[in-house]
């Protein structure tokens, strides 16, 4: 199955050199504070795929092509999927404290696919930076990139829903998710925030594609009173 533990596995093996791509991928992400007994015990992030990028992602998930993701195909997803994603740290930080962690455990996973598209980008060049010649710069490996002839004819988005369990029950976290090199642009959807919990950018985490214009990553808060 030729998924995102692909471009994934792409990341984890050739970066720093594919961060000429800026980016090829871009994530519309929802945060969900998970609380049980007036205590956070999970979180869950919701990743939408532009509809370019979920065209090459979905072909080979829905391997009946029902336009759906059944359990046997998530389980196949996830077991592709969710180890190379694990090497990545998940692209994302918590914190329950003082120190910023990466998920310790793997999370549940859920797919889906939303026809019609509920998340449209602004539109972007997928293969700026895909250029030999560049300084610094590497292509994405031909057999990391899949060609669908039989594209769907509107646009829709791959949806994953990951949960993971919090070390322990929290009053207060934040999540921060982002990847370095922004071959992969992720940034949160402001407007499904959970109750008790705010949106701002994290202080240090950031991509630099263009010298001296960094993007910094999002971070959730989210708090109980």
């Amino acid at each position: 199955m030729k998924t995102l533990a692909g471009t994934l596995a792409a990341i984890v093996m050739l970066a720093p050199g594919i961060a000429s791509a800026h980016p090829h991928i871009w994530i519309s992400q929802h945060v969900r504070a998970i609380e049980q007994g007036g205590q956070y015990t999970h979180v869950e992030i919701e990743w939408h795929f532009d509809p370019e990028a979920s065209e090459g992602e979905i072909p080979p998930i829905d391997e009946d092509r029902d336009g759906k993701i059944s359990m046997a195909e998530t389980k196949s997803l996830a077991d592709d999927m969710l180890p190379e994603l694990q090497k990545a740290g998940f692209l994302t930080w918590l914190n329950t404290g003082m120190t910023d962690f990466r998920p310790p455990q793997l999370p549940t996973l859920v797919a889906r696919i939303d026809d019609p598209a509920t998340f449209t980008p602004p539109d972007w060049n997928h293969d700026d930076g895909d250029d030999k010649s560049a300084k610094g710069g590497m292509p994405m490996p031909e057999n990391k990139r899949v060609t669908q002839p039989d594209r769907h004819a509107g646009p829709r988005n791959l949806v994953y829903v990951m949960r993971f369990a919090l070390p322990q029950p929290v009053k207060a976290f934040t999540i921060t998710t982002q990847d370095a090199e922004d071959f992969i642009r992720i940034e949160v959807d402001k407007d499904s925030l959970p109750k008790g919990c705010t949106l701002d950018k994290h202080p240090t985490y950031k991509s630099e594609f263009v010298p001296g214009k960094p993007v910094f990553a999002d971070r959730v808060s989210c708090k109980l009173r």
